[in-house]
């Protein structure tokens, strides 16, 4: 699997928890072209809750694999919300989301690890971030599984 692949099956994944879908949240893998665009409009402007799949660690975790490299990934998926627009979410936060995101992806493929809330005044925005763990097999992007 590539990163691109498993940013998006996570992606995937997510756009089916129920907490997530019911409380309107907006699903992004973090490399499509048109995230930050998305992101700001889905934010600031609609009052959602941005859940970005970022993957920003690989590392070799294994060898003696001819068709990928086993590898270990750091996985974080960070829910970005406007505090000011939470009316609109039914009170509904971007821990909340966090959270439901830690239990749907947490198995025994995928294990969480933390949840993490920051907060940027400047862009008045609250981002919780649940890390996981994860291994796979890093392949080439023409031989994506």
């Amino acid at each position: 699997m590539t990163i691109r692949g498993l940013q998006q099956k996570v992606a995937a994944a997510l756009n089916k928890v129920e907490a997530l879908v019911q409380h309107d949240c907006k699903v992004f893998a973090e490399d499509m072209l048109t995230v930050q665009d998305a992101l700001n409009s889905a934010v600031a402007t609609a009052g959602k809750i941005a859940v970005v799949v970022v993957t920003p660690r690989f590392e070799r975790d294994a060898s003696g694999c001819t068709d990928g490299f086993p590898s270990g990934c750091e996985l974080r998926v960070a829910c970005i919300e406007a505090p000011a627009q939470r009316s609109k979410r039914n009170g509904f936060t971007a821990l909340d989301a966090a959270e439901a995101v830690a239990h749907a992806l947490d198995s025994e493929s995928i294990e969480w690890r933390s949840i993490d809330q920051t907060a940027d005044e400047r862009r008045g925005v609250v981002t919780a971030t649940a890390e996981f763990g994860i291994s796979i097999i890093l392949t080439e992007p023409t031989k994506e599984n």
